[in-house]
């Protein structure tokens, strides 16, 4: 039933018309997800809450941008289908991700070409043994942009697990062994439903305060200077993702 929902339909379900529909949707992983979609939201012109739908819409550089906080694989999965079946064709996914391997700084930024599909969700939209990996092109723009910026970047696998607080020190030493550079929750999801109904996609996880492989851990309180600075560089990422969508559909269209 829900598979076969058309274009109008994922339109009403947003509430928008067919002129309204973003040219990119920013998804942001994040636990606080109403207080944290406000804060990124801030970050865009013109930015109003959605009326229908728990998201909002604004402006950058005069391109219309979706934006939605999400929590975890299904609810990431959830806003991506809704968006791209309403025919928006790009999509990023912001966040943070715990480092697995040693070298990253705090802040430093990793932009995966594919995330591990262990987040429970993405197997209902690619077949198995197929990747959830981001499209060449705007991951490989955003990296550039990022370091134009001077912020460190990891290109990278990540491993998108659906269960946070389940990591046993057994199973963070067996992904880090493996070689994945971090670990998050939603870029599986993500990436797997873009893939699947066709949109462009990539995404730029900041490092968090929390360095897994070496038992740095989110438990800890995080001191109000590394929040700032966190908050500054969040800002930083989302902004060159956004200037390496609309630079890209610009030189495409040149």
């Amino acid at each position: 039933m829900y598979r076969e929902l058309g274009p109008g339909d994922h339109r009403r379900i947003l509430g928008i018309e067919a002129a309204d529909v973003p040219d990119v949707l920013l998804l942001v992983g994040i636990f606080a997800v109403q207080p944290g979609g406000e804060r990124f939201a801030a970050y865009l012109d013109e930015a109003t809450p959605m009326p229908h739908y728990p998201a909002w819409l604004g402006r950058y550089r005069g391109a219309r941008v979706g934006l939605a906080s999400c929590f975890g694989g299904p609810m990431a999965a959830m806003h991506a289908h809704t968006w791209c079946g309403a025919g928006v064709p790009a999509v990023v996914q912001l966040g943070w991700f715990g480092a697995l391997q040693a070298g990253m700084a705090l802040g430093d930024v990793v932009v995966p070409r594919h995330a591990e599909r262990q987040d429970g969700v993405s197997d209902w939209y690619l077949p198995k043994g197929i990747l959830a990996d981001a499209s060449a092109d705007l991951a490989g723009a955003i990296t550039s942009r990022l370091r134009e910026r001077g912020i460190a970047v990891s290109e990278h696998a990540i491993y998108s697990t659906p269960a946070l607080l389940a990591e046993s020190r057994e199973v963070i030493t067996d992904w880090s062994r493996h070689g994945w550079q971090g670990v998050d929750m939603e870029t599986a999801a993500t990436f797997a439903v873009a893939k699947a109904l066709g949109a462009r996609r990539a995404a730029a996880l900041i490092r968090l305060d929390d360095l897994v492989a070496e038992e740095d851990s989110l438990a800890e309180r995080m001191p109000r200077e590394r929040r700032d600075f966190l908050r500054a560089r969040e800002r930083e990422v989302m902004l060159a993702a956004l200037d390496a969508v609309l630079d890209g559909d610009t030189a495409s269209q040149g």
